[in-house]
């Protein structure tokens, strides 16, 4: 009887100890491939500025040479900055909230997102 108290005993750490294993894994797989998925949009974030920048200005320029004055060209440039803040400001829960809490359900509750896709 004692023996097999014991034996439970063994078979329930052990159970325990390999459950806690599995959890470190899935959470060093999660926390992984979030910092990868925030470190690829970040190196994309950066080059797509650059690039947004670059074209910006030879947009303010090429309008400013078609208006005869840069600093009109400049200005346009502005404005149509002005009017995509404007646009995101009041899209914003559609445009960046939803899609982002979605995205962190996904990437941290795989299992729950996989058992909605299948009902």
């Amino acid at each position: 009887m004692i023996e097999d108290v014991n034996q439970i005993k063994k078979d329930l750490l052990e159970y325990l100890d390999i459950r806690l294993d599995q959890i470190r894994l899935h959470t060093a797989e999660g926390l992984s491939r979030f910092f990868s998925r925030i470190l690829i949009i970040a190196i994309i974030g950066y080059l797509l500025f650059f690039i947004l920048l670059c074209l910006s200005f030879a947009a303010a320029f090429l309008i400013g040479s078609l208006l005869d004055s840069n600093q009109l060209g400049f200005l346009m440039v502005a404005l149509f900055y002005a009017l995509i803040l404007t646009v995101f400001i009041i899209f914003k829960k559609q445009i960046i909230e939803k899609p982002v809490i979605k995205a962190f359900v996904q990437l941290l509750f795989p299992k729950f997102t996989e058992d909605e896709k299948q009902e």
